[in-house]
């Protein structure tokens, strides 16, 4: 049993990769409260790493009236603070780009829960500490337990006091390392009472209110248990055999709003869900329409989002209008075992007419443990901001209330003067009403217009009409139940049209999230990708967009994206925000840390943009900024979504990458399976000739004088024709290498074709040629733009092609002739063709007579390549058609030229 729980070498190795990797180490002193001698234990720690060789460090140590720790801080190197001036005050900071120049290997850093001074990179310190472990510095830090933002309820419950400043619970869960520092209670009051951690007078305020003994005795339970349940959930994630024992886990739900009070519920579940190590999530039920929130309702609930996920929870967002339906549907579908509420969501109000929550989930799932957050001050009567929202007046809903009952009035006195009984003129009245539920915007005129409806019914058709008298005692009745079906049909017909807008606006974004992804999918070039992408989150948050492309962690490029909600000049002004130099500084942070930033966000709050990193390959290959505002922050829904196109934007600069690299990849093996035909195929055809030439060399050194002169003259024609060969193919090689490369420099100018055609021929023309050539040109002196190298070798190739491929006897004919702009150049051969299969394959490297180059015949098939992809710089192309009866012709066209008259021309050629 002990050596399966022994890790692998594997394991060993695993684990010392990961502690070399970049990130840095969190170690933290946690202490119940001040005094205990956090800042002492940390120093004393910074000594002792220094002893051991570390490069350690003070980046900020708060200042203490006491002695024995500042005397640790001799023989620790200190980076200066940063000195902030704010609203006449001057304040000490961690100055974080001291930190990062320096580099060190361990920072000491006080105070982890401090919040920065306004304008500074990070709202809160834990932000640099973060920054600081991104590059891969340690950093010793210090907190006091009431500051974890899971404990404040309950911290606040016990002492009495509201703590402001508190850090995420998953810097302490993640932490690499964590120390309690503990004393007793008894002796941090009597350290209190000798002045050694405050002053006198004030350490006197201090026991008498937040410092008192059973205060601390409850705090420092608290810190016990806190670090313990962290060392244990850390030691069930690392042991494998406890991991594989482990029972189902636990998943508790908990419900978000906008309510004061709704943080302690979600702290309740999320201390809930550390100690039964289970998962956290807060749904969010969005009932009513956005418009209905006021600016305090909207903030409240971004920051208990916020809250969410700074304690580890998932947020998610549903749109229902019924509470526990949509709870108790999710709890079921998602594998929820616990579900924590606060008290006020199961009191019945007097504008709810509904049943309780509780009973209600009870009905939907029995099975669900339901826990209770009790809270005093959720028990008073408030006004919900939707209702009051809801009982507001429009006059242009009057305007328009008054146009539809004085139309339904004039319908129902003319049905009424033929006929029609009261209870058919009744139900144009409740049509009326039903007209205005849907036309006009708020809730109160439902009441309104049902009244309106009743006084003129009444008015108009009762007896006595034309008063507001009814004489007949079935009247109220018939008035009362005319009031109430006009008010219930109103309010259904009003929460079905506000459930069709909700609709339409979660399937409009829906729509834009999908659409993205099938754009995207098809996209083919980044240009296309960035413009498709950026498109999208234009239409889906309905603000510019700016778009850095990113290389190296430079930008190179950058592309504004308007919306057409805003006008020509607006989108100006909000496309020169982002040219600002401190727009620039944000962004180039966001690329150095791979990390959103801007507005809206606890880094660099004060930007006027919110920017997300697109990562592609481990490396930001783009930055998209937003133009947001604090007045108008981006929902958490559309955050979701957002977050959603930005990650199949990543996906697709990753497949366009991948595809780019493939690619590259693909040419480089096709490059390297050419070089290896080409070794392949000189290593045998140079040393056919070779053997040849020095064969023959070597014959006439040794038997000289025994030679006849035929015989010699045989030789020396034999080693002429191989050494004239191998200079052609040399030539090739070096032209096609030249050209691939592109350090061939042309010099294109006016040349006479016919000048040409003889300095190819005394060239390619063997001493016992067997074939006739000949060649025409029409008119004598037509003159063609090109490089005058390049294609005397063009035509080189071609015709000593025709004489290897064509049997002795065969007419070769060259031709040139002049074609309005041009100068059409062929040549013909008779001899046996090429086979059509060939033709298209004819000028690639390494193709000869065969469809693959044959060991048979000499040659490298770069000849005709090579000539294409000299006429492809002269803006032509090499064709090659059947010469009937028989035979081949290539074919190609000149630019032609012509010489001024005025200008003196030398036709004549030396070469």
């Amino acid at each position: 049993m002990m050596e399966n729980e022994r890790p692998t070498p594997e394991e060993f190795l695993q684990r010392i990769h990961q502690e070399q990797t970049t990130v840095g180490r969190l170690k933290i002193f946690i202490g119940y409260a001040a005094g205990v001698g956090k800042t002492y234990a940390m120093l004393d720690a910074a000594h002792l790493a220094k002893k051991l060789g570390k490069d350690v460090v003070i980046g900020y140590i708060e200042p203490h009236p006491r002695p024995e720790t500042l005397a640790l801080l001799d023989g620790l190197e200190q980076i200066p603070t940063k000195i902030i001036h704010y609203k006449g005050k001057h304040f000490q900071e961690l100055d974080i780009d001291a930190v990062l120049q320096r580099k060190p290997e361990i920072v000491l850093i006080d105070e982890l829960a401090h919040s920065n001074v306004p304008h500074m990179r990070h709202t809160k310190r834990f932000g640099d500490v973060e920054e600081l472990l991104a590059k891969g510095i340690h950093v010793y830090t210090t907190v006091n337990i009431q500051h974890i933002e899971s404990l404040h309820d309950m911290v606040e419950e016990i002492t009495g006091v509201q703590v402001r400043e508190r850090v995420p619970d998953y810097l302490i869960d993640q932490a690499a390392l964590i120390k309690i520092v503990d004393i007793e209670p008894d002796e941090l009051i009597q350290r209190f009472k000798e002045g050694k951690i405050y002053h006198k007078q004030q350490a006197e305020k201090a026991l008498a209110s937040f410092f008192r003994k059973q205060n601390l005795v409850a705090l420092r339970e608290i810190a016990l248990r806190r670090t313990a349940d962290t060392i244990n959930f850390k030691q069930l994630n690392e042991s494998e055999s406890i991991r594989q024992t482990k029972q189902i886990e636990e998943h508790i739900l908990v419900g978000i709003s906008s309510s004061p009070t709704n943080a302690k519920v979600i702290r309740t579940a999320a201390r809930l869900a550390q100690a039964l190590h289970g998962k956290f999530t807060a749904l969010y039920v969005q009932k009513v329409p956005e418009s209905s929130f006021n600016e305090a309702n909207d903030e409240r609930l971004q920051q208990h989002i916020k809250l969410t996920e700074q304690l580890g929870g998932h947020v998610v967002i549903v749109q229902e209008y019924d509470v526990a339906a949509a709870l108790a549907n999710y709890a079921q579908l998602s594998g929820v075992t616990k579900l924590v509420l606060g008290r006020t969501a199961f009191k019945k109000k007097w504008w709810l007419p509904h049943a309780k929550i509780s009973d209600r989930l009870n009905e939907f799932a029995p099975n669900l443990t339901i826990h209770i957050v009790p809270d005093q001050e959720n028990e008073r009567l408030y006004f919900p901001t939707g209702i009051r929202n809801r009982l507001t007046i429009e006059w242009l809903d009057l305007l328009k209330m008054a146009i539809v009952f004085i139309l339904g009035s004039l319908l129902a006195l003319f049905f009424f003067t033929i006929g029609v009984s009261e209870s058919n003129i009744i139900t144009i009245y409740i049509l009326n009403v039903l007209i205005l539920a849907i036309w006009s915007s708020g809730w109160l005129m439902n009441i309104i217009s049902s009244v309106v409806a009743v006084l003129l019914f009444n008015f108009l058709f009762t007896e006595p009409r034309f008063s507001l008298e009814a004489y007949h005692q079935d009247y109220p009745i018939t008035f009362l139940i005319m009031f109430f079906s006009g008010i219930i049909t109103s309010s259904l017909t009003k929460k079905i049209k506000e459930q069709a807008t909700v609709a339409v606006r979660k399937s409009y974004r829906m729509e834009v999230l999908l659409e993205t992804n099938r754009k995207l999918q098809h996209a083919k070039s980044i240009e296309e990708i960035i413009t498709e992408g950026m498109t999208q989150i234009v239409k889906l948050v309905e603000r510019p967009v700016q778009f850095f492309e990113i290389e190296q962690k430079i930008i190179i490029n950058s592309s504004f994206f308007p919306t057409t909600s805003l006008s020509n000049m607006e989108n100006t002004k909000v496309a020169s925000l982002f040219k600002d130099t401190n727009e620039l500084g944000v962004i180039h942070w966001v690329i150095n840390n791979k990390h959103f930033a801007g507005i809206s966000t606890d880094i660099f709050p004060d930007a006027n943009g919110y920017y997300l990193p697109v990562i592609s390959s481990g490396s930001v290959k783009g930055i998209a900024g937003i133009a947001l505002s604090k007045q108008t922050p981006l929902p958490a829904f559309e955050r979701d979504i957002l977050h959603a196109i930005m990650n199949d934007f990543s996906f697709a600069l990753d497949k366009w990458y991948l595809q780019s690299l493939n690619e590259q990849v693909a040419r480089e093996a096709e490059l390297e399976q050419m070089r290896a035909n080409l070794l392949r195929a000189i290593s045998h055809d140079l040393r056919t000739p070779l053997t040849t030439i020095s064969g023959n060399a070597d014959i006439l050194l040794t038997n000289k004088a025994q030679i006849p002169d035929i015989e010699k003259t045989r030789l020396y024609e034999d080693i002429y024709k191989n050494s004239k060969w191998l200079v052609q193919m040399v030539e090739n090689l070096l032209a096609v290498s030249m050209l691939e490369d592109g350090q061939f420099a042309l010099e294109m100018q006016l040349e006479l074709v016919e000048d040409i055609i003889q300095e190819a021929l005394l060239h390619v023309t063997p001493r016992d040629n067997t074939h006739n050539i000949s060649y025409h040109v029409e008119p004598e002196l037509v003159m063609a733009l090109m490089d005058a190298r390049l294609m005397i070798q063009v035509i080189i190739n071609i015709i000593d092609n025709a004489l290897t491929y064509t049997p002795a006897g065969s007419n070769i004919i060259f031709n040139a002739t002049d074609r309005d702009d041009y100068v059409d150049i062929s040549i013909s051969d008779n001899g046996p063709g090429i086979d059509d299969s060939l033709k298209e394959k004819l000028f690639e490297p390494f193709i000869t007579g065969k469809v693959q180059r044959s060991d048979s015949r000499r040659g490298l098939g770069l000849g005709l390549a090579l000539c294409q992809t000299i006429l492809k710089l002269h803006d032509s192309k090499l064709e090659v058609t059947n010469n009937y009866p028989t035979g081949t012709i290539f074919r190609f066209t000149l630019k032609k030229g012509v010489v001024p008259i005025n200008e003196y021309t030398d036709f004549s050629r030396r070469r």
